[in-house]
């Protein structure tokens, strides 16, 4: 299972805005060896998603908006807009992968329920945990 590079590196500045308090994005991508323009990016998307705060100035740079145990794995795929684990039949919206009513529909629209759900689970914090553990 991939994940693709905007949710990879949402992650890894969630991770060390979550790890070091307070971060300017400068510092984030130089931490994380990230590109500064595109984690700019990402960094909005997430303020706008209400993930982080942003504070200018000197003293100013980017802290979580609420604790690393609120924030889920599934807040963050939205919040990037990551499609990628969407099923190829989305019986929701209309779409389904032959272009007509696809019997598959019910199967992968039930896959799709369960992977959110799983991704919801699944914290800020847990996934610090377990990178901590790595690390």
């Amino acid at each position: 299972m991939a994940v693709n590079t905007k949710t990879e590196y949402a992650l890894r500045a969630l991770i060390e805005i979550a790890t070091q308090g307070q971060v300017s994005a400068q510092k984030i991508c130089e931490a994380q060896n990230l590109p500064k323009k595109y984690i700019e990016h990402l960094l909005s998307l997430m303020k706008s998603a209400k993930i982080i705060n942003s504070s200018a100035g000197i003293l100013g740079g980017y802290s979580l908006a609420k604790e690393a145990d609120e924030i889920s794995f599934q807040s963050l795929l939205e919040a990037v807009g990551d499609e990628s684990f969407a099923t190829a039949c989305k019986k929701r919206s209309g779409t389904f992968c032959l272009g007509q009513g696809c019997t598959l529909a019910p199967f992968f629209t039930k896959l799709e329920d369960q992977l959110s759900e799983i991704f919801e689970a699944y914290t800020l914090q847990d996934i610090i945990n377990i990178w901590e553990r790595k690390v």
